[in-house]
């Protein structure tokens, strides 16, 4: 269609051959401004391409518009000695949406600053995906030498004798012990978890990944000017950022320090991401106070594995750190009225079952009030059950249902709220949605023209691909021509327990209401009922494709198995480029990977249709087709 357009265009000066050379060169004018529309329609359309840039093709010249400017004399940490006074684009907040925003507007060759009052990197890299799947990691080895101690009489000689094996072992943090019971050549084995090693893995991962992607020095190299403060709008396109006294880089929203403004060129995107909800003001569960409790900012930063662990939470961050602290060798018990409410109920219920084989106890309520406990009352007959790195955490918790549990740490992951204070969002007319985020527009526009935001800040779905995906689009559409849009209808989002629980679009029940219960239908398998499964002695898992009848219009997907996240990816892409579901059928996967079951399901659809043609085909056929 562009192509025919493109030559009505071209021939536009050819056909005014009667016309006056001033009227025809208007025409050829308007014409090239048409074909300039259209090439920009067709940028804006494939822009987002750039979510992620290759950063091989960032130059590295400064970001100042010009030498000569005054540059500021605020100092703050930051990847240059003084930044400019003015950018095309400045990022408050230095998480996935920010970083992404500003590697962004490098590739486009803007100028850019990222504005940060603690560290760049975010809950991602610090307090989130990154720690938590390191310590995923080291209780997967935990269960399996666990399971191999339980499986087998003797310690398996593969384990002892592999001195590779035992290095990566003590690089987990995860060994297999072995203790004489007497005089006798018997033997007994345990699994000891050297928590100093896994921490100080974690600690490694989190350092590396900061290092190479995050961290002042790394966006230096990339053109990027990073700020460390807290900003406040003064203007639609002037911040005022308030800097600690010291100049240290230490978290401090007094404004006692030194503070500096600096101005927007062309826009101001806001990526101030979320924070772990504070019990006592937005929950008021009575006695919370009391006792030392830890979120998942502080979860990955245990000394010891806590004999004793209360999760107070069944959304993803709660049941990952019950899982991986139980399978570290803590007793678990989670208060939650059901296990990941947001997903289909077969997930919930498919990892409580998995739960309750692994030991960890689910009550299925609400918390209703806590106390502290005695450091020299026992618990469950345990009369040394202290933890050194538990002291002023000793808990009781009383729920809804009548039960009680008592523990040495309570760990809340009762969500998160986004951050929006101190960002002087009244001073430009912001306003905030009910969810407590900033009001944005389908393409991520405030509501005061020129400032965007991106990620958690918003109040929508909370996930580091979907923030980092909103921060280039935010991105683009304040330094480029025309919009994207980057409020999505569907956002894929993944739990890492084991197995991984992982989903896109519509459920079950939310289809029905939206389209009729009619309309949709069902697609459902026991993953122990495909052959990789069978090969792998999986015994838990599923995968459900919803979708609508008759066109087989994928609606949503929800999938549990090891490898979840990544085959959720598939049903993504079938989704955003339209694909039916019978049509997956069609595309080749290979065997006996846990993707053919996708395949396979699809096949019956596929296979459904054509018997329904049958009448047609034979026909067809007779005529020879």
């Amino acid at each position: 269609m562009m192509f025919g357009l493109l030559q009505v265009l071209a021939q536009a000066p050819v056909q005014v051959s009667s016309y006056s050379r001033t009227t025809k060169s208007t025409i050829t004018l308007t014409a090239i401004h048409l074909i300039l529309i259209l090439i920009l329609i067709n940028c804006s359309q494939t822009t987002t391409a750039f979510i992620f840039p290759p950063m091989s093709t960032i130059k590295t010249q400064p970001t100042s518009k010009s030498t000569s400017k005054s540059t500021s004399k605020l100092t703050l940490q930051s990847s240059s000695k003084q930044h400019a006074d003015e950018y095309d684009l400045l990022v408050i907040g230095g998480g996935s949406a920010g970083l992404t925003a500003a590697k962004f507007a490098r590739t486009f060759g803007k100028s850019v600053a990222i504005i940060e009052k603690e560290r760049l990197g975010g809950d991602c890299t610090w307090t989130g995906c990154i720690p938590s799947k390191t310590l995923i990691a080291s209780s997967k080895i935990a269960h399996m030498a666990n399971n191999i101690l339980v499986q087998s009489q003797s310690q398996s000689q593969s384990q002892s004798s592999s001195t590779k094996v035992k290095e990566f072992q003590s690089q987990m943090g995860v060994t297999i012990h072995q203790t004489k019971k007497d005089s006798s050549a018997s033997v007994s084995s345990s699994v000891v978890v050297d928590m100093e090693a896994v921490q100080n893995r974690i600690q490694n991962t989190i350092q590396h990944i900061y290092d190479e992607d995050d961290s002042p020095e790394a966006m230096r190299k990339l053109g990027i000017d990073t700020i460390q403060g807290r900003a406040e709008f003064r203007s639609k396109d002037k911040l005022q950022i308030f800097g600690s006294g010291s100049g240290s880089g230490s978290d401090s929203d007094s404004d006692s320090g030194f503070s500096s403004t600096v101005t927007a060129k062309y826009g101001v995107l806001i990526c101030t991401g979320a924070s772990p909800k504070d019990p006592s003001k937005d929950m008021n569960i009575p006695g919370i106070t009391s006792i030392d409790y830890i979120t998942y900012e502080n979860a990955f930063t245990l000394k010891e594995v806590p004999k004793y662990m209360t999760v107070v939470g069944g959304g993803p961050i709660g049941v990952e750190l019950a899982q991986a602290y139980a399978r570290l060798g803590s007793k678990v018990t989670v208060i939650a009225q059901s296990l990941l409410p947001r997903e289909e109920p077969e997930a919930g219920e498919m990892l409580q079952r998995v739960f309750e084989k692994e030991g960890i106890t689910v009550i299925n309520s609400r918390l209703s009030s806590v106390e502290p406990v005695s450091l020299t009352d026992s618990l469950d007959g345990d009369d040394n059950y202290n933890d050194n790195d538990s002291v002023g955490r000793h808990h009781k918790c009383y729920c809804q249902n009548g039960e009680s549990v008592t523990g040495t740490v309570m760990l809340l992951a009762l969500g998160r709220k986004p951050v929006v204070d101190g960002l002087g969002l009244s001073n430009v007319g912001i306003e905030l949605n009910a969810a407590g985020g900033i009001e944005v527009d389908k393409n991520l526009q405030t509501t005061c023209r020129g400032i965007y935001a991106a990620g958690d800040c918003t109040g929508v779905e909370q996930y580091t691909h979907y923030a980092g995906y909103q921060g280039a689009v935010g991105a683009r559409n304040i330094l480029l021509p025309l919009k994207d849009p980057g409020m999505m209808d569907f956002v894929p989002g993944t739990t890492f327990t084991d197995p991984q629980v992982a989903s896109v679009g519509l459920t079950e029940e939310a289809a029905k209401e939206k389209y009729g219960a009619r309309k949709v239908c069902i697609a459902f398998k026991e993953l122990k009922e495909t052959d990789r499964a069978i090969c792998d002695n999986i015994d838990e898992g599923y995968i459900k494709v919803v979708y609508l009848k008759g066109n087989y219009k994928i609606l949503g997907a929800s999938i549990s198995s090891p490898v979840a996240g990544e085959l959720i990816a598939e049903i993504s892409v079938a989704m955003k480029s339209k694909m039916s579901f019978d049509m997956l059928a069609t595309v080749i996967h290979t065997y006996p990977s846990h993707s053919f079951a996708l395949q396979a399901m699809a096949a019956e659809l596929y296979y459904e249709k054509l018997v329904k043609l049958k009448p047609i085909l034979n026909f067809l056929k007779k005529i020879g087709l």
